[in-house]
């Protein structure tokens, strides 16, 4: 059984009225892509339940969506309701999800039933949408990002400007703290400028390979040393965390890269 990582990051809110009265944590988790810790996912559970978190994010890519194979999404919506018994859950779609959304006649009209399940569950599911939370006396807007199919082409080398993001999802809201959830955190400069405060993120599967001193060897897109692999950013002022996520597909390969769950302390 493979051992979970815990990876820790402060982030700490600007002054004013609007930061919490005590720290918030929030627990962060991606590209599961159906993948398995202990019976039902009892081990990846446990892990998250000790960490008392506040908020849970899941950034995408909870199962594997592939053109001529079967799509069993059963694991990750198992988890999520899990996870959703405990405290509030949010997620967005990662580019697996998005390929069943937009193609359902391929897929067989799965990503019905990830909807339908997700909303059963409990789980706000944020499609180029935003939502206001507050908690610990912190006002928060979540915003969920549906990032189009051609930003995740292989070799692919497309830009995402920040108008774009503005006409999907809005303007950010001024007088909260603005979370985006957005599955490729190659965009980051656009979401800065887009006024993000923080952008949360995975896809990268930390750059499959990891070398010391180096960081993440190459995409799922085939680029080489992707800048964003995993870790915490900071433009602009504004921060992303980039998780290098739990699972793998179809390049099956995690070198010096365990699976790995994020912890936000927000304070």
């Amino acid at each position: 059984m493979s051992r979970i990582r815990e990876r820790h990051y402060r982030i700490v809110m600007p002054g004013g009225e609007n930061r919490p009265k005590k720290p918030i944590c929030a627990v962060m988790l991606g590209d599961l892509h159906n993948r398995v810790f202990g019976e039902g996912n009892s081990q990846l559970v446990e892990i998250i339940r000790k960490q008392y978190p506040d908020l849970i994010f899941s950034v995408g890519d909870l199962t594997v969506c592939h053109a001529g194979q079967e799509v069993n999404p059963d694991i990750g919506l198992a988890l999520l309701k899990r996870l959703a018994c405990d405290c509030p859950v949010y997620c967005v779609n990662g580019n697996h999800e998005y390929r069943a959304k937009q193609y359902p006649k391929v897929y067989g009209g799965v990503y019905q039933k990830i909807t339908a399940e997700l909303h059963k569950g409990g789980i706000t599911l944020l499609e180029n949408a935003r939502v206001p939370v507050e908690v610990n006396g912190a006002r928060l807007m979540i915003h969920g990002l549906e990032i189009p199919e051609k930003y995740y082409k292989r070799f692919g080398s497309a830009y995402m400007p920040a108008e774009e993001i503005r006409a999907l999802i809005g303007e950010p809201d001024e007088e909260r703290y603005n979370i985006l959830l957005a599955h490729n955190p190659v965009f980051f400069e656009s979401y800065a400028l887009w006024g993000a405060n923080l952008t949360l993120s995975g896809h990268l599967h930390g750059g499959l390979v990891r070398l010391p001193f180096i960081g993440g060897v190459i995409s799922p897109q085939v680029k080489l040393f992707p800048r964003y692999a995993q870790g915490m950013f900071e433009k602009y002022r504004h921060k992303m965390v980039v998780t290098a996520g739990l699972g793998s597909h179809s390049l099956a390969l995690r070198v010096n890269n365990p699976p790995e769950i994020v912890v936000l302390e927000i304070v």
